[in-house]
């Protein structure tokens, strides 16, 4: 089972409310030697007290952090098989590797090792999951990639699934992220299920994987476009950004695949 205790801090609990003890809560006083915003309602707080919580948060959320839970979260697909030779993680990693040897920029190879994180949580919708825990830190593109792949992947194995309706990335193919979705199914994703293929290490891509999380959330020119993402882009300073980096736009090729 995952543990979380790495990633948490040394925090000083108060004696608690009988109501709270009885319910096995705990109730914090300071983490890691700062004080913790005394509120127990959003309305309440006041500027003062935020600048607490939001002190803590920037600690227990840092870009490193981030990206170690997420590649926790990977190690819990190690052993995990849905049916065929490799395991989950062996298939991450064997997708992530051809993207990276077939000259994929580093964003894109995180979400090839990434994409099928939530497969065994929610199947058929799965790419949803990957997609947006990265969301933020991608392009749009990669991030509609990931969100609509197990669509396009279905067109591989419709026929030995015998499936009643066929070809459903159809749906899709006046998108302009409908070719470098069937590239990235094409050539990585249903190719990847080899047990002989020489796949790197998970190691080689956890700096990789440290740099994508240290984005700055909503960097590109184009999330702004959609209306979540803008809604995001404007309440993002009440969230964690210490540690997060510009990106350069052109050094990050957009996420495109030709």
């Amino acid at each position: 089972m995952l543990s979380l205790a790495r990633f948490s801090t040394r925090a000083v609990a108060v004696a608690r409310p009988l109501a709270a003890r009885a319910r096995g809560m705990m109730v914090f006083e300071q983490v890691d030697g700062l004080p913790v915003g005394k509120f127990t309602n959003l309305k309440e707080a006041n500027v003062e007290e935020w600048k607490k919580s939001d002190a803590i948060f920037n600690k227990v959320a840092t870009p490193d952090l981030m990206a170690e839970r997420a590649l926790s979260m990977f190690k819990l697909l190690q052993g995990v098989n849905i049916g065929n030779m490799v395991d989950q993680a062996t298939h991450g990693l064997q997708v992530a590797t051809r993207a990276h040897r077939d000259g994929a920029d580093e964003e894109t190879v995180v979400c090839a090792l990434f994409h099928d994180l939530g497969e065994v949580m929610s199947p058929i919708n799965h790419g949803e999951i990957a997609a947006g825990l990265l969301r933020p830190y991608v392009s749009p593109e990669n991030y509609w990639i990931l969100a609509h792949h197990e669509v396009f992947q279905a067109y591989y194995f419709q026929d030995a699934a015998q499936l009643s309706i066929r070809d459903s990335r159809e749906h899709f193919r006046s998108h302009p992220h409908f070719n470098a979705c069937v590239h990235f199914c094409e050539k990585w994703d249903q190719a990847s299920f080899d047990p002989n293929y020489n796949t790197e290490p998970l190691s080689f891509f956890e700096p990789m994987v440290k740099r994508i999380f240290a984005r700055k959330p909503y960097w590109h020119p184009d999330h702004a476009q959609d209306p979540m993402n803008a809604a995001k882009m404007e309440m993002a300073e009440g969230y964690p950004s210490v540690g997060r980096v510009e990106v350069d736009v052109p050094a990050a090729k957009k996420g495109k695949v030709s």
